[in-house]
């Protein structure tokens, strides 16, 4: 589906170039804050992988042939429509210059269409059917549905372009795509998600939970160049969708005048193929192109300014070396409770989310407002999402709901794909540990230890196995030696350490805090958020924390529900947020501090990106003022 030169004239192809500027700057600002220790070399090595599967044409009959395009796939695995326009661009510039496959000047064409139209109606296609299908089932879906469009835009740039007629091309090229997309583009995206679903179930949860270890990443790189190697014995002589097109609509002979062949033969491999080599010389060709796209991958990436985070096995988490001795994922008691980490890793739930609310209602008895309206929430494993929203917006009536707490009054929720009910209810309240906003609330013994005792003893563990809990609690809060001082002779941000210390000793897989920081001084209320990020990280625990405190939510959140009058009214990273000042004044928020800054900045004229944090505003600060000299 490359769109060749010639086929669209100049001025159109500059439109097509100008339409994807910002798309891709926006995907670089993404790759800068988003990417971690799982998405960075998963990026480079998707590319290649790419690249390989798009030399390898599959007949579909009709006198035709087709290829993967990716985009969609990659942006499932990475987590955003971003990271597939950043790498279809990366593919899609190596085809062009090395191997002269799409054109040069209709490459920004070809990034519209391939990278953007496909993986944007793609990716939302995903999401929106991945909670009525299922994960595999949705990405087929998305797939196809992104390489349909994607060849219908193409085939409307050449109608305007005056090559095609409208009506008759669409029908044409949506029929051979349609059947491209079963056979190929949708068929392996969701082979390759239910592949990762079973053998890596973490890296679909976007939450580098173990980055990918030497080994992981040397199998895949060989079994891309075995693919790239057998592409030319692989893929059909028949010319694909869009070729096939052209010849029906244009003739052979037109064809042959209309594209541009003028830098075709200054192309260092033109046609995929290293001249007099034969076979031999298209099998090198594509190995030379797989490993040149990962090496782009790889410079993008460090150009990106990231590191690749690699460890030897796959026990590690998040980069851990084991030298930090506060927080570790192993030991004597995680062996004894669940194998070899703090979170499970059974993943057969059925459904990609730990909790799932569907269409959740509640009523309070005192009233007839609905304190919750037909909320639908999802968290999945490993996450950290922040639910903001001024006072009385619901967040700790949903939050009441997650472990059992409260009942609603209509919908469901959901813990590990299971409705709560009485018979699971205690193994519920193991999963899902919730700390209120006044630790008071939820701090009732005498001395430290026998209350962060009291969970561990109701289980039904032995003495020397609650004995170990606690010990192993409070050193993850930086409580050891306080076990018999009296709560109440604490300060506040201890109590909060000591109410969390309590829900840890349960070993929840999922901690859900409410106002963690209300009541804090800025010191204890920064301590206490990098203790919540290191178990989240080196833990895995899944993170949700429910404020109205705006600052908090650009250094923590990877996600945000915005909610208002107990419902649901936005979603999406910090950045997507706060870019809608219609959201934050309807809930009755303000922007971070630092937001604030940018925003007078830039209404004081001086050329500056939004940015969140105290790093990212350093950074924009110094790049314009060295631009303005």
């Amino acid at each position: 589906m490359h769109i060749p030169d010639g086929l669209i004239p100049f001025p159109q192809y500059i439109i097509y170039w100008l339409l994807i500027l910002i798309p891709l700057y926006l995907s670089l600002r993404w790759a800068r804050q988003e990417m971690d220790e799982m998405k960075t070399p998963l990026l480079a090595v998707l590319a290649a992988g790419i690249f390989a599967i798009q030399a390898v044409n599959l007949p579909i009959g009709m006198g035709t042939s087709g290829h993967m395009v990716g985009a969609v796939l990659a942006a499932i695995i990475l987590g955003s429509p971003y990271a597939g326009l950043i790498l279809l661009t990366l593919v899609l510039v190596v085809q062009a210059f090395v191997f002269y496959d799409g054109g040069i000047t209709t490459l920004g064409a070809n990034i519209f269409n391939m990278g953007l139209v496909s993986c944007w109606s793609g990716y939302y296609a995903y999401r929106w059917l991945e909670g009525k299908l299922g994960t595999v089932n949705a990405s087929f879906v998305g797939a196809w549905l992104g390489l349909v469009l994607s060849a219908l835009a193409a085939t409307v740039q050449i109608y305007l372009a005056g090559a095609f007629p409208l009506v008759e091309a669409l029908v044409v090229m949506g029929t051979f795509h349609a059947v491209i997309g079963f056979i190929g583009e949708g068929f392996i995206t969701a082979l390759v998600v239910k592949f990762i679903l079973k053998s890596r179930p973490d890296i679909m949860s976007q939450k580098q939970r173990k980055p990918l270890s030497r080994n992981t990443l040397v199998a895949v790189a060989a079994v891309i160049m075995v693919l790239a190697i057998a592409a030319p014995y692989l893929a059909s002589t028949n010319p694909d969708g869009l070729e096939q097109a052209m010849v029906i609509f244009m003739g052979e002979e037109k064809i042959e005048t209309t594209i541009d062949t003028s830098l075709l033969y200054s192309a260092p491999m033109p046609d995929y193929s290293i001249t007099r080599l034969g076979r031999s010389g298209e099998v090198l060709a594509i190995a030379l192109g797989t490993i040149l796209v990962l090496a782009a991958g790889l410079l993008f990436i460090k150009l990106a300014g990231k590191k690749i985070v690699m460890t030897p096995g796959s026990s590690m988490r998040n980069g851990d070396t084991g030298d930090n001795k506060n927080i570790s994922s192993n030991s004597n008691d995680d062996a004894n409770d669940n194998g070899n980490g703090w979170v499970s890793e059974d993943r057969d739930w059925g459904t990609p989310y730990i909790i799932e609310t569907r269409d959740l209602t509640h009523v309070y008895r005192s009233g007839s407002t609905k304190a919750l309206s037909s909320i639908n929430f999802c968290v999945k494993p490993g996450e950290r999402v922040v639910l903001l929203g001024a006072n009385g917006a619901g967040k700790s009536t949903l939050f009441k709901h997650l472990n059992g707490i409260l009942k609603s009054t209509s919908g469901q929720v959901l813990v590990k794909g299971q409705p709560i009910t009485r018979s699971n209810i205690k193994d519920v309240r193991r999963t899902v540990g919730v700390v209120f906003q006044n630790p008071d609330d939820q701090i009732l013994s005498p001395t430290v230890a026998q209350d962060v005792a009291f969970g561990p003893m109701n289980l039904g563990l032995s003495p020397d196995r609650v004995e170990s809990r606690v010990k192993r609690a409070l050193e993850m809060v930086r409580l050891t030696g306080y076990e018999e001082r009296a709560p109440h002779h604490l300060s506040g941000g201890e109590k909060k350490r000591v109410a969390i210390a309590g829900i840890l000793a349960m070993k929840p897989e999922v901690l859900v805090l409410d106002e963690p920081t209300n009541g804090l001084d800025p010191g204890a209320a920064e301590r206490l958020m990098r203790l919540i990020m290191e178990m989240n990280q080196k833990l895995g625990i899944t993170m949700i924390i429910a404020t109205h405190e705006v600052d908090l939510v650009p250094e923590f959140a990877q996600r945000v529900c915005v909610m208002s009058a107990g419902m649901i009214t936005g979603e999406g990273t910090p950045t997507e947020i706060f870019g809608r000042p219609d959201l934050i004044a309807k809930t009755h928020l303000r922007l971070p501090v630092v937001a604030q800054l940018m925003k007078k900045l830039k209404e004081a004229e001086l050329d500056v990106a939004m940015e969140l944090t105290v790093d990212e505003a350093r950074d924009e600060i110094v790049r314009v003022a060295d631009r303005r000299g």
